[in-house]
């Protein structure tokens, strides 16, 4: 039984899925490693979890889970580090035991601004020969496709936990 040979495209960066897939990679590494670099002991998820609790105090660690699309088990491991180094703090949900809620501390919010001093200057950096109008638009097409993507998913009966989760990031979209 003969196998057909994987045919990779010529020229994987003129596809769109490959190119936001290194931008991502690469994005992540550079800000890890300054991250590093300044004395912040965080990753990439540790900051984004500091992100969405900035924004929503109070999630739990199922709804980040959801939303940083990862599982509940690896949001749990992220969540346990944070608490751990005073970053966070987890409370029982009044009204429903088993659920902790958790918010930023002030060692937390101090150390997620000083990330996203950081990473606000990669950005900077990665936009540098961009006008003004290219960063709009750019940011206009990435949407666009973000919402073709969530219409096709949902057509298509893509389980929505997670698709809703990333529709409305913090309910805030």
């Amino acid at each position: 039984m003969g196998s057909k040979a994987l045919k990779l495209p010529a020229r994987p960066e003129a596809h769109l899925g490959y190119l936001l897939k290194q931008a991502h990679q690469l994005m992540r590494a550079a800000i890890e490693n300054r991250a590093r670099a300044a004395g912040l002991t965080m990753t990439f998820p540790h900051m984004a979890a500091l992100f969405l609790l900035s924004e929503t105090p109070g999630l739990s660690g199922a709804q980040l889970a959801r939303w940083a699309m990862v599982s509940p088990q690896t949001m749990n491991q992220i969540l346990t580090r944070l608490e751990a180094d005073g970053l966070i703090v987890r409370e029982r949900d009044p009204e429903h035991g088993r659920i902790l809620r958790a918010r930023v501390t002030d060692l937390g919010m101090e150390r997620f601004q000083r990330g996203v001093a950081m990473a606000d200057g990669l950005i900077e950096e990665a936009q540098s020969d961009m006008s003004e109008p290219e960063r709009a638009e750019l940011l206009r097409l990435l949407g666009k496709c973000q919402d073709n993507l969530l219409r096709i998913a949902r057509a298509e009966k893509v389980p929505m936990a997670e698709i809703e989760a990333l529709a409305t990031p913090c309910g805030k979209r």
